[in-house]
C-alpha cells in the first residue's frame, strides 16, 4: 500500500469515527438516561474528581486511627463498668484487622485526668484532616466562589462539628448493629434491621455534612440524592468490606508482605472516596440542570457553557473579583490562537461574542451560544433543567 491509499484509509476510518461520534452525541441529547449519566462522568472529568477523591483516601488513611483510637478510649471511659457492652461496640465499630493494634494503643493512653484530656485533643486535631479534605471537595463540586467560602475559625468549627457527628453515626451504626442481635427469634430479620438502620444513620449524616461543610446554604432537595446514593455505597462496603479487605490482605501478602493490610484499607478508601465524590457529582448536576453535555467538542452544548461559567467563577478569590467567562466566535483569531486576542492587536477578544455567566439570563437552548443563567436567592448555581 503507497502513501496515497494509506492517507485515504486513515481520512475515511476518521470520518467513520466522527459519524458514530456524531450519532452517540444526538443519541445522549436526545435520552437523558444516557445523557444525565454521560454528564456526571463529564462533570467529575472537569472538577479533577480523581484527585480529590485521592485526597479524601489520604487524608482518611491518616485520620482513620486516630479517630478509632479516639472513640475507642471515649467507650472505656463510658463504659468502664459494663465491659462486655464496650467490647461488643469496639468489635462492631473497628475493623477486625486494627482491633488489637487499637486495643494496645488505648491500653497505653495516660491514667490521669489532665493528660488523658491532652491526648485526646491531639487525637480530634488529628483526625480533622479527612473533614478538610471533604469541606474542599464539597465546595469545589458545588463551584461555590473562594471568596465566598468560610474563614479561618468558622471553617475549624464547621469541621469539628462535622467531626463529631462522624463519631456519633459510627457509634450509632455500631449500637443498631448489637442491638439488632436481640431479634434472634426471626431469621434473616436481624441482619436486616441492622443493615437499614445503618444505611438511614449513614443518610443522615451525609445530609448534615451537606449542610455543615457547603458554605452556601443548600436545600433538601438538592443534596438527597447525593446522599442517598453515597448512604448506599457506603452501607454496602461496611457489610461487604471486612471480608472483602481480608481477600485483598490475603491475595496482596506475597508482594506487600506486612503492608498488605495497608494496601488493603487503601483499595477500600478510595473506593468509597470515589463513590463519594460521584455521588456529590450526581446532585450538582441534577440540581444546576448541567446536562445534556455535548459529546462533540466542536459543537458544544448550552450545559457546557453553564458548567464552564461555574468553574470560572469559583475562582474569584477576593471581594472585588467577578470571572465571567467569554466564548469567542470559532472563525475569530483569538479562537484560533492559544491566547486571547494573539494574532490580531492587544486588545481582548470581541466584546460582541457571547458570555457564559451566572449573573446574565439564559440564552435558547437551540442556539449554541453560551447560555447566562441568572443565580439563585441564595447564591446558588443557576437551576435551569432542559426540556
Amino acid at each position: 500500500m503507497n502513501f496515497a491509499g494509506l492517507s485515504t484509509l486513515v481520512n475515511r476510518v476518521g470520518a467513520l469515527v466522527g459519524r458514530v461520534i456524531a450519532w452517540a452525541d444526538r443519541v445522549q441529547r436526545q435520552h437523558g438516561v444516557f445523557g444525565f449519566p454521560y454528564a456526571v462522568i463529564k462533570k467529575y472529568s472537569d472538577d479533577d474528581g480523581g484527585r480529590e477523591a485521592a485526597l479524601i483516601t489520604y487524608y482518611g488513611f491518616l485520620s482513620i486511627f486516630p479517630l478509632l483510637l479516639l472513640g475507642v478510649a471515649i467507650l472505656s471511659k463510658v463504659l468502664a463498668s459494663d465491659p462486655e457492652l464496650r467490647q461488643r461496640l469496639i468489635t462492631e465499630i473497628v475493623p477486625p484487622n486494627l482491633q488489637p493494634t487499637i486495643e494496645r494503643s488505648v491500653a497505653h493512653l495516660p491514667t490521669s485526668t489532665v493528660p488523658f484530656i491532652a491526648g485526646l485533643i491531639g487525637l480530634v486535631f488529628s483526625g480533622t484532616g479527612v473533614v478538610f479534605s471533604a469541606y474542599q471537595t464539597l465546595n469545589n463540586l458545588a463551584a461555590v466562589p473562594r471568596r465566598g467560602r468560610a474563614g479561618f475559625f468558622p471553617r475549624y468549627i464547621r469541621v469539628f462539628v462535622m467531626l463529631a457527628t462522624l463519631m456519633l453515626g459510627a457509634l450509632a451504626v455500631g449500637a443498631l448493629t448489637v442491638a439488632s442481635t436481640a431479634l434472634t427469634g426471626l431469621p434473616g430479620l436481624e441482619r436486616t434491621v441492622a443493615v437499614i438502620g445503618s444505611a438511614l444513620v449513614i443518610f443522615g449524616v451525609l445530609l448534615l455534612a451537606a449542610r455543615l461543610l457547603l458554605v452556601r446554604p443548600a436545600p433538601f432537595r438538592a443534596v438527597w440524592p447525593g446522599a442517598a446514593l453515597g448512604a448506599l455505597v457506603v452501607t454496602l462496603v461496611l457489610n461487604l468490606g471486612p471480608p472483602l479487605l481480608a481477600r485483598l490482605v490475603a491475595r496482596a501478602g506475597p508482594v506487600y508482605g506486612s503492608f498488605a493490610t495497608v494496601a488493603g484499607i487503601f483499595a477500600l478508601l478510595y473506593l468509597v472516596s470515589q463513590a463519594l465524590v460521584y455521588s456529590a457529582e450526581v446532585a450538582a448536576v441534577r440540581y444546576a440542570g448541567l446536562w445534556p453535555r455535548a459529546l462533540d467538542v466542536n459543537n458544544p452544548a448550552p450545559a457546557d457553557f453553564r458548567a464552564y461559567a461555574l468553574l470560572a467563577r469559583e475562582q474569584e478569590r477576593i471581594q472585588v473579583t467577578r470571572v465571567d467567562l467569554e466564548v469567542v466566535p470559532s472563525d475569530s483569531p483569538a479562537a484560533a490562537s492559544d491566547s486571547p486576542g494573539a494574532g490580531s492587536d492587544s486588545r481582548p477578544a470581541s466584546r460582541g461574542a457571547p458570555t457564559a455567566s451566572p449573573d446574565t439570563p439564559a440564552a435558547s437552548r437551540d442556539t449554541p451560544t453560551a447560555p447566562r443563567d441568572p443565580p439563585t436567592a441564595d447564591g446558588g448555581p443557576p437551576r435551569s433543567r432542559p426540556p
